[in-house]
């Protein structure tokens, strides 16, 4: 059976020091180095919360109006192959204010995969749920108030599930969610991908548009729906332009990177991409495709440097899909381990870029780091060792309105850092 379920859970904070600095700099309290642990932050700029073992499986954060921080995770029930939305709240300083969660399904998989802003401070996570492995998926959707609680006003209780039609060209079991926009107008754009069902036949980049309320924009695409056979791969990102239109950004059929396709204001693909003002796009630090406010978008990825071992490199292209020769960016590897993947890119206001990620060697545990480039790609050797950080595994990031960069990840336990940004 179907439900929402709500659940607000005080008392849990257990803060310690959960990451690993590789350079003297970071400990060094007062010291305000760019890329240095902020000492007012938690316990000497971490924080570690603790859920009595279950699993957890951060995305990203956000910054409300107040100052609070807002982490959307994945949270664990205990039971194999369990999971619920979440959204853990903490203070500017890092003190935990509380939990709330939401379960589409009763004893089901809740996985959250995207978050947006809306202009009012509500906080809209997107993901799938279902009822138990490879049982069919739904979209499903839960929006937050700014004090962390589901929004009754939103859909059923808060939440909101939409199961994709059948068609004879694709599975509609198992869609996969990518990326969410809110729009100026109060909607909500979705985006992700259905695969094939044939070996014959292609999958479809799947776009969804909801009115503020959560029903279906039925002016949009079939009931609100638009599957088109792969424009993109699962859409890493999404933009409005002012003319109504949407871009999306993905990988194309043979896996190149940064392939952007035009939807008209009502759903229809379109032939080529027109420029245009982005007025909504892919919140900062949850994936790895980031829109600049000019419509350039930026991509950090995984590249190969050899037998087993892969760097990450960081591509800008025109809104348009060409690749930008101007932005030069050096492959890098976070901690010197062989094989580095990236998981989250973050704008600074000043036009820096910093990339968060995963790092790992055979019969090493995993590990991650950041980096920060200038506006033009070169690392900044002004930030942290060479424009490097070394710790724990990073999920997501977050700039806040002073700067500094927090970054969400987790090593059994969620887990924030937040470093100085100048």
């Amino acid at each position: 059976m179907k439900k929402g379920t709500l659940i607000t859970i005080t008392g849990l904070l257990a803060i310690g020091l959960l990451f690993s600095v590789n350079f003297a700099q970071a400990q060094t309290i007062g010291r305000q180095a760019p890329g240095s642990l902020d000492p007012t932050f938690g316990t000497g700029g971490t924080v570690t919360t603790t859920f009595g073992g279950v699993s957890v499986s951060p995305l990203t954060a956000i910054e409300q109006s107040n100052g609070n921080i807002a982490v959307v995770t994945g949270l664990g029930n205990g039971v194999p192959n369990e999971e619920d939305f979440a959204l853990v709240r903490y203070t500017s300083s890092g003190t935990l204010i509380g939990v709330t969660r939401a379960a589409f399904f009763t004893d089901g998989i809740n996985s959250p995969s995207a978050l947006a802003v809306q202009s009012n401070g509500d906080i809209v996570v997107v993901g799938t749920a279902s009822t138990a492995i490879d049982q069919p998926q739904d979209i499903a959707i839960a929006r937050f108030t700014p004090s962390g609680q589901l929004d009754t006003t939103f859909g059923s209780a808060g939440l909101v599930t939409t199961q994709i039609p059948a068609n004879r060209l694709y599975t509609t079991g198992l869609p996969s969610v990518s990326a969410v926009i809110a729009q100026p107008n109060g909607q909500i754009l979705v985006g992700g991908f259905v695969g094939s069902c044939c070996k014959h036949s292609p999958g479809a980049t799947v776009l969804v548009r909801y009115n503020s309320d959560g029903s279906l924009d039925t002016t949009f695409g079939t009931a609100g729906i638009v599957m088109v056979p792969s424009a993109v791969t699962d859409p890493a990102a999404l933009a409005e332009l002012s003319n109504g239109s949407y871009l999306a950004v993905g990988d194309d059929a043979s896996g190149d990177i940064g392939l952007v396709v035009e939807f008209s204001s009502t759903g229809v693909l379109q032939s080529t991409v027109m420029p245009g003002t982005v007025v909504a796009a892919t919140q900062s630090g949850s994936g790895t495709v980031l829109f600049q406010p000019n419509g350039d978008y930026i991509v950090a990825e995984t590249v190969s440097a050899g037998r087993n071992k892969s760097d990450a490199e960081v591509f800008r292209f025109l809104e348009t899909g060409v690749l930008d020769s101007s932005f030069s960016s050096p492959k890098f590897t976070f901690g010197g381990n062989s094989q580095t993947e990236p998981q989250a890119i973050a704008l600074q206001a000043n036009g820096q870029i910093v990339v968060g990620g995963i790092t790992n060697a055979h019969g090493t545990p995993v590990t991650g780091g950041l980096a920060r480039l200038d506006s033009n790609g070169e690392l900044d050797t002004t930030f942290a060792s060479g424009g490097l950080v070394s710790q724990e595994v990073v999920s997501g990031l977050l700039i806040q309105t002073d700067g500094k960069i927090v970054a969400i990840g987790n090593n059994g336990n969620l887990a924030l850092a937040r470093y100085f940004a100048n």
